[in-house]
């Protein structure tokens, strides 16, 4: 059996440290602002980014990864031995998967390519799954076909701090955007079978949403259905919400299952400085 190599892409919301440290390679999506572009992660962080968005006053635009990026990748680990598996942002938000898939046709059952059917730390979640796998021994069919099992009981919300974004980035209508300024509304938006979803729509104070977001994870939890090797809260910037829902998650899960991270430049564009979200595998 070929030894496995996974690959991702930047949206995986994984800090590149742990992806490193678990052989997992990282490409990068392309941010454009002010006439310049940057490789998510590798050549720009949130923080920058936001700068910039005040600076020039404009939303970045983002581009897929070009097939021929993934050509060399595949090429590089087939002819060093590797299969490869990967798997980036959903399929129906970005053309990256079918740039994968394309590249993958020059190596059949050699480079595999899946659907995370998510965004962010949710196919992060799916990665570090992966991982694991990989580490138990298992081939790259073998993980292939129990990712397509595990995939669709990924949870996926996001509690959105401003609606700007969502607006300048025409996610939402200027009379959604009135009254969610008028209300102080910050929806809770959920990932359904690769479609982004308006789960609740929460007014008030940040905390509300939060604490909803929290509530209903803690439903989940005393059930028993919460896989543990992971629970993800990942956001854009939101460092005092990150704080506090891991002090109110420690309070019913042990905080080594709990792993923060920060939402790289591409989800950070399109949702906004402030977004929080919690992401966990649901078991069956």
């Amino acid at each position: 059996m070929n030894p496995i190599k996974i690959v991702t892409d930047s949206t995986c919301d994984i800090p590149l440290d742990l992806l490193e440290s678990k052989n997992v390679d990282m490409i990068s999506l392309n941010v454009l602002i002010g006439g310049k572009s940057y490789l998510d992660l590798r050549e720009l962080q949130p923080e920058k980014l936001f700068e910039l968005v005040k600076k020039y006053n404009e939303l970045p635009k983002t581009s897929a990864i070009p097939i021929a990026v993934f050509e060399e990748n595949f090429e590089k680990y087939v002819n060093s031995g590797y299969d490869v598996i990967f798997m980036g942002i959903d399929s129906k938000i970005s053309r990256t998967y079918e740039s994968a898939l394309q590249a993958a046709k020059k190596y059949p059952e050699r480079v595999y390519v899946i659907d995370s059917v998510n965004l962010s730390s949710a196919t992060g979640l799916q990665i570090l799954k992966m991982v694991k796998m990989r580490d138990e021994g298992l081939s790259a069919k073998e993980i292939v076909r129990k990712m397509k099992q595990i995939t669709p009981n990924v949870q996926c919300s996001f509690a959105v701090e401003t609606m700007d974004y969502l607006y300048k980035g025409g996610r939402c209508s200027g009379l959604k955007f009135f009254f969610g300024k008028v209300f102080h509304i910050h929806p809770i938006i959920r990932m359904e079978d690769g479609v982004l979803t308006v789960h609740h729509t929460p007014r008030g104070k940040m905390k509300k949403a939060l604490d909803l977001m929290i509530q209903e994870f803690k439903e989940i939890y005393d059930q028993g259905k919460v896989d543990l090797d992971t629970i993800l809260i990942t956001h854009a910037c939101a460092y005092e919400s990150c704080d506090y829902i891991y002090r109110k998650l420690s309070e019913f899960v042990d905080p080594k299952f709990l792993l923060p991270t920060h939402a790289g430049c591409i989800i950070s564009s399109h949702c906004g400085s402030g977004t929080i979200g919690i992401i966990y595998l649901e078991k069956e």
